[in-house]
Parts: structure tokens; C-alpha cells; sequence
């Protein structure tokens, strides 16, 4: 039966490309791309009933719309470029195929407003029964599937769990050895991206994070996420045996390409959430401004 989830759940591919080629290492799976394609065309029937009510822009903004697209793409990135098939091969491009799953395509798709947009695909019996749950409910933190949605402290455990837990070496190789667990891995990976992204740019959907709040939420993701790459980087020992051996052919040896791992998770990876989290000071500091301005 074909799903409709997050497209993440697919193994990598069996591949093993060349060095001197590895920018061809794209490759097509059917499920990935209906899945997408389907997920798509929901977004943009629930887009083209929602504007044509309320006028294109309103409600949803256009770079919303642009911004689910950009999320769109780089699942396809993440998912069937050379970043999935030489995942297996190195660990940083592993890692960086990670990367692109929690930092860049979960908080795009969140920021597309999915939620509200999908409901107005519904036929308009049930879009307003749908929609009065997910405000009065879900949204609104009243409900169990609410507060695991919109509690930050929750939310925040359940991201640093999933980041951590599965760069655990057991878990790690046998995600590397098992398809299975390792559509789990990618799945966990940008469930809870989604979910730690929400309150943070899906400010539309329910209740949102005060800035000083949400400056810590992003603020000690961030050093968690980092202190986790030092460990990877400085770690005078390989964790993931796996790639024994197959680091050779890329002039790296299986140490420097796990402080490669590390690196990115330490720098680019956590450079993000500072990046947000300066974003939200600075437009924390233009509110203030304009209430002394008033006052």
C-alpha cells in the first residue's frame, strides 16, 4: 500500500559509486518520488482553494509557498542525489545527508504551513470539522497529540533523544547493515525536526515560543548538537567500524573521515540553530524598540 508519509522512510540505494563520477550517483526510487509528487499536489490544491478564497498571498504568504517547495527539493536532495548513495561509503556526507533531513528540509516543510494548507484539500465538508479540531485541539495544546506537539520542554527531549540516540555506534551500524532501521533512522531524524521546528516558524498553527524562550530552546539545542560533534571529532578512536575500508578510495583513512562527521555537525549543523536564534534576538530587540518608541 502506497504512503503518504514523510518520504524519509526509504533505504538507501545499493550503490557504489566511483570516485571519479560520484557527481552521477543520482538515483530514482519510485516510492520517494510518488511520494512527493503526491505530498505536492496536495500542497497545491489546498494552496489554489485557500487563495482563491482569500486571495493569493493571504493567509499563507507566499514565501511560505516557497518555502515548502525549497523543502520538497531538498528531500529529493537528501534522498536520491550522491548525498544517499555515498552515505554508505563516507561518514560525512552521511552526516551531512542527516543534516539536510533536521536543519534544512524539516524546518522548510514546517514553515510552508503543511497543516493548514492540506485542510483546505479536503472537500469543504470535512475541511471545517478538520480544521475546528486542529484549533480547538491539537493546536491549541489541549489534547495530548496538542501538548507533544506545542510543548516546547517535549518537544526539545524528543529532538536531542532522536539526535543523540542513533550516533550511538550500535544503533549507527546497524542502521548501516538493516534497510529497515535505517528508513527508522531517517524517519526519527525528521519527525522530530518537524516537531522541534513548529513552535519556532510555524507560528501561525498555535501557540508560539516568547523570544527569550525561544532564544533558549534554539540557544542549548544548539550546544547539545555541539558537544555531541566535538565528541565525534576529537575522538582519538572510530566509532562506526562499518566504514573500514571503504574511506580509502576518497584519500581520507576511516578516522579522518569520522572528524569530517563531527565537523559538520559541529559547525554548519549547529550554525543554524544560532543563525535562528539570532534572527529572533533581533527582531525581539526591533519589538522593544517600537513599544519604547510609543511609549
Amino acid at each position: 500500500m502506497l504512503s503518504i508519509a514523510p518520504p524519509t522512510v526509504l533505504a538507501h540505494a545499493d550503490l557504489s559509486p566511483a570516485t571519479d563520477s560520484w557527481w552521477l550517483a543520482w538515483h530514482f526510487d519510485s516510492l520517494v518520488v510518488t511520494n512527493l509528487c503526491v505530498l505536492t499536489l496536495i500542497y497545491a490544491r489546498g494552496l489554489r482553494n485557500l487563495w482563491g478564497r482569500a486571495g493569493i498571498g493571504r493567509s499563507v504568504s507566499l514565501w511560505r509557498a516557497i518555502a515548502f517547495a525549497l523543502a520538497i527539493f531538498a528531500l529529493l536532495v537528501a534522498l536520491l542525489s550522491p548525498l544517499d548513495s555515498l552515505s554508505d561509503e563516507l561518514s560525512w556526507v552521511h552526516m551531512t545527508q542527516h543534516m539536510m533531513l533536521m536543519v534544512v528540509a524539516a524546518p522548510l516543510i514546517v514553515a510552508g504551513a503543511p497543516g493548514l494548507v492540506i485542510t483546505w484539500a479536503l472537500p469543504a465538508r470535512y475541511r471545517s470539522l478538520v480544521g475546528r479540531y486542529l484549533v480547538h485541539t491539537v493546536s491549541g495544546g489541549r489534547a495530548p497529540l496538542g501538548f507533544l506537539l506545542w510543548n516546547p520542554f517535549v518537544v526539545w527531549t524528543l529532538h536531542a533523544i532522536g539526535l543523540w540516540i542513533w550516533h550511538f555506534p550500535d544503533l549507527y551500524e546497524l542502521a548501516l547493515r538493516d534497510p529497515l532501521v535505517h528508513d527508522v533512522e531517517h524517519l526519527t531524524f525528521f519527525l522530530v525536526a518537524c516537531l522541534f521546528w513548529r513552535p519556532v516558524v510555524d507560528a501561525r498553527a498555535g501557540p508560539t515560543l516568547n523570544p527569550g524562550l525561544c532564544i533558549f530552546f534554539l540557544f542549548s539545542t544548539s550546544l547539545h548538537a555541539m558537544v555531541l560533534g566535538v565528541f565525534m571529532t576529537l575522538s582519538p578512536t572510530i566509532w562506526y567500524e562499518s566504514y573500514i575500508g571503504r574511506t580509502g578510495p576518497w584519500g581520507l583513512s576511516p578516522l579522518e573521515d569520522q572528524q569530517l562527521a563531527g565537523m559538520i555537525m559541529w559547525m554548519p549543523g549547529c550554525l543554524v540553530y544560532a543563525v535562528v536564534a539570532t534572527l529572533v534576538f533581533a527582531r525581539w530587540l526591533n519589538q522593544m524598540e517600537s513599544l519604547d518608541v510609543r511609549c
